[in-house]
């Protein structure tokens, strides 16, 4: 899998995690959901065709606009072959911005952190990129 692969999966992963933040009209057309701010996947191991993947995501932080997440890919042999973060924002698609969450979405994510605090890895999250030099 190349990263294309690897970002679609940790995003639909997401997708079903968050589903509460995704508002539809009657018609079915969405009326807001989350945008992605910032994505990082840090690879372990490769992931191959045909491997059987188990993704799952965590709401590590949220506050009224935005949700913060930690991710894994696991093989099914237990092999941690990647993990990832992202940040979200809840986006309306009638005004074309970025707005508070519903309460009712607020509220159920703010539920999501305390369920899922202390069951990932917080190195996962936030971890600073770039090249060390020796000086």
């Amino acid at each position: 899998m190349n990263m294309v692969h690897y970002l679609a999966a940790f995003s639909k992963a997401a997708d079903v995690r968050l589903d509460t933040a995704i508002r539809l009209n009657a018609n079915g057309s969405m009326l807001s959901g989350l945008v992605t701010a910032e994505a990082r996947i840090a690879y372990k191991k490769e992931a191959m065709r045909g491997d059987n993947l188990v993704l799952t995501t965590w709401i590590a932080d949220i506050d009224e606009k935005r949700v913060h997440v930690a991710q894994t890919m696991v093989r099914a042999d237990g092999a941690l072959l990647s993990t990832a973060e992202q940040l979200f924002l809840n986006f309306n698609l009638l005004s074309r911005r970025v707005e508070p969450f519903l309460p009712d979405v607020l509220a159920d994510l703010r539920g999501g952190v305390e369920a899922d605090n202390g069951k990932f890895d917080p190195g996962i999250v936030s971890r600073r990129m770039g090249i060390s030099r020796i000086v």
